[in-house]
Parts: C-alpha cells; structure tokens; sequence
C-alpha cells in the first residue's frame, strides 16, 4: 500500500475538522429550532391569555404586559430565525466543501478493482 502524500493527509485532516464543525453547526442549530418552538408556543399561549403575565427575570418573576411580553417574544424569535437562517448557509459551505474534499480523494486515491488477482499468472 503506498503512503499518503502531504496533500492528501492534509485534506483528510481538513476533511474530519469540517466533520467536527459540521456536528457543532447542527447541534447549535438543533438547540436553536427547540427554542423558536417554544418562543412560539408561548407566543400562541400569550395571546390567548387574559388577566395578568409573569416572565422570569433570571431567579425572581417580573410582571409584565401582554403587549410588552408578545413584543419581546416576536422579537426573541426574530432574533432565533436570523441565526438559524446564519448556521443554514454556514452548514451549506461545509457540506459543499467536504463534498469538493471527497471528490478530490476519490481522484487521488486510486482504488484496487475488485476480482483483481494479486497473483501473477
């Protein structure tokens, strides 16, 4: 078996750091689809509300206003879809570039046909 180039191991490298960072991007993006679910269930849940509203301010619980409340949370949720639709596109780059990584190994790495005899006839 013939030994990588430096070319080659670089990209292998380059490859499994893209795996790494491509699992981070949907970890982050997972926690960030969670809480645009629940920014809008309580959102759902504010507008049916009557009476008063409480929120939590760290450890002690503020009143609050239904409007004040409805507008923090559209804008939480704003702030949630603006960073989804970031980790998206930075998701896209790295699955493009693994997928340019991949084909170039392919190419440099020549594959033993199958069936082929190591034995001379």
């Amino acid at each position: 078996m013939e030994s990588l180039s430096e070319e080659q191991k670089n990209d292998l490298m380059e490859l499994q750091s893209i795996q790494q960072q491509m699992q981070l991007v949907l970890m982050q993006k997972q926690q960030l689809l969670l809480q645009q679910n629940e920014t809008g269930k309580a959102l759902e849940e504010i507008g049916k509300a009557s009476g008063k509203l409480y929120r939590l301010a760290g450890s002690v619980m503020v009143e609050k206003e239904k409007s004040v409340l409805q507008s923090e949370l559209k804008e939480e949720k704003e702030s949630v879809e603006v960073r989804l639709s970031a980790f998206g596109k930075q998701e896209k780059k790295l699955k493009d570039r693994f997928e340019e990584l991949r084909k170039k190994l392919e190419k440099s790495l020549p594959r033993q046909p199958s069936g082929e005899s190591a034995s001379l006839s």
